[in-house]
């Protein structure tokens, strides 16, 4: 098993908070029945104004992969640019910007739905900012392990409804097939992917679920004195030894992604029942992946989480 049982239980339940939270955020900003109804995505412009964004709008969303994939590889070169140059505070000064914005999107979606009766929307906005502006510090600047995971339920909703918006079953599709490909490319091949989880968890800002904690070895036997009145005579106890820290850690992509696919699903079949097979199976995959993996070896999570996506469609369609 690739962490302990607490650690991956831990893990895979802030996935699937941020698959909920993420569904809810797209739900807020799509018009899910009408999109489905016309097949085309259908916005809801006032909800993006009252986050003071504009909706993401494309001419072909079977096309939009072209997109995804460039910003992918773009972003990709300047982290590897940044880590060759090691520049440490331009990664945690652009990570706390992204950070900011898309906890605005989707802590956004709260606030207005359950507070939207009580506050003026410029007061309700500006309290989200800086609510977001917060938390985003706490998990950047002053590395709260908490505030870190807690911000990643949140963040991948915002970012949801940048993206969702433009993609459609094929595209979103396309895009889970290359990513896996070249995750696999990265992991196992280049490793420039190792390199910069390593660069991340180094400088402790890392984009994705991260949890570093201490695994129980086997028990070795120690010498223990029973009693102080009779000092020779000693026994043979097991006691616990524990290695040194380990990190558990889940990608940004490895936890994206499937919520991109899921949002898809969603709007695409105007069903939110749909959604949630696929989070069921990517869940399943993911814990596949944890139980089957060894520890200190590091896996390419995409193409498992691809697989739970194409399933969970396939049987929701069956269904």
């Amino acid at each position: 098993m690739k962490h302990t049982f607490p650690v991956t239980a831990l893990l895979l339940i802030i996935f699937v908070l941020t698959q909920i939270n993420g569904l809810f955020v797209i739900d807020h900003y799509i018009n899910i029945k009408e999109s489905a109804k016309i097949g085309k995505t259908v916005v809801d412009e006032a909800a993006y104004t009252q986050s003071n964004i504009t909706a993401p709008v494309v001419e072909n969303e079977s096309s939009s992969f072209i997109y995804i994939i460039l910003a992918l590889l773009l972003g990709t070169g300047i982290v590897l640019l940044i880590m060759k140059y090691k520049q440490r505070k331009l990664w945690k000064t652009w990570f706390f910007v992204s950070v900011v914005v898309t906890l605005i999107i989707s802590l956004n979606t709260w606030m207005f739905d359950f507070f939207g009766l009580l506050f003026n929307p410029l007061h309700l906005y500006f309290m989200t900012v800086i609510l977001s502006i917060v938390l985003a510090y706490l998990k950047v600047f002053k590395q709260n392990i908490f505030f870190h995971n807690f911000t990643e339920i949140f963040i991948y909703g915002g970012l949801a409804a940048l993206l969702v918006p433009i993609l459609n079953i094929i595209s979103i599709t396309i895009v889970l097939i290359l990513v896996a490909a070249y995750d696999m490319y990265a992991v196992w091949k280049s490793k420039h992917m190792i390199a910069m989880a390593q660069f991340q968890t180094d400088q402790k800002v890392f984009a994705g679920l991260y949890i570093p904690y201490r695994r129980k070895e086997q028990k070795a036997e120690k010498q223990v004195v029973v009693s102080q009145h009779t000092p020779s005579k000693k026994i043979l106890k097991s006691v616990p030894i524990y290695s040194q820290k380990s990190t558990a850690i889940l990608g940004g992509g490895d936890v994206a992604f499937p919520l991109l696919f899921s949002g898809v699903v969603m709007k695409t079949t105007g069903s939110y029942f749909a959604p949630l097979f696929t989070t069921i199976t990517t869940t399943i995959a993911l814990a596949l992946l944890f139980y089957y993996g060894e520890k200190g070896k590091f896996y390419p999570a995409i193409p498992f989480v691809a697989a739970g996506c194409f399933v969970g469609y396939g049987l929701f369609l069956l269904f």
